[in-house]
């Protein structure tokens, strides 16, 4: 559904993202990604924010861990009608770095990345939702993403 976007120089219409609950999770990370995270709390309090942190959760990545993967994550405001290079936050990368080891091939993993400062630089903290984009850029053929949300961590 995401792979289907009509890119054109970097930009996307917001509008033609889906929620993270209209993706199917666990996805291919053969192409890039694209879907829109609710945020379970919006338009905390500076202490709210010093108590907890904002979390983006990348669960369930399945990976061959003989194998070098990278994929780079990407957070956009739910409010700009168009997602463009300017507008775009990064947020981090996965990367996975081979390990030559006998006792199985495929393993499971999650990444987890503060988003609080992020979300304040975009002026999205009263938003309802992130669009979180993910963009292989080495070995990602065989990645399996097994969902995307957000989470609090104190």
């Amino acid at each position: 559904m995401a792979d289907k976007l009509k890119l054109k120089h970097g930009v996307t219409n917001s509008a033609e993202i889906p929620s993270a609950s209209s993706v199917v999770f666990p996805r291919k990370l053969d192409s890039r990604v694209r879907v829109d995270v609710p945020r379970p709390k919006k338009s905390r309090s500076r202490k709210d924010k010093e108590d907890e942190e904002e979390i983006l959760v990348i669960k369930g990545i399945e990976l061959d861990r003989n194998k070098f993967v990278k994929f780079d994550v990407f957070i956009n405001d739910e409010d700009d009608s168009v997602s463009r290079p300017d507008n775009t936050e990064f947020a981090g990368s996965f990367v996975n770095v081979p390990q030559k080891r006998s006792d199985g091939k495929r393993k499971s993993t999650v990444l987890r990345i503060a988003i609080t400062e992020l979300l304040e630089d975009l002026d999205a903290d009263d938003d309802d939702s992130v669009i979180v984009t993910l963009v292989p850029r080495a070995g990602t053929d065989d990645v399996t993403i097994g969902g995307i949300e957000i989470q609090f961590a104190s």
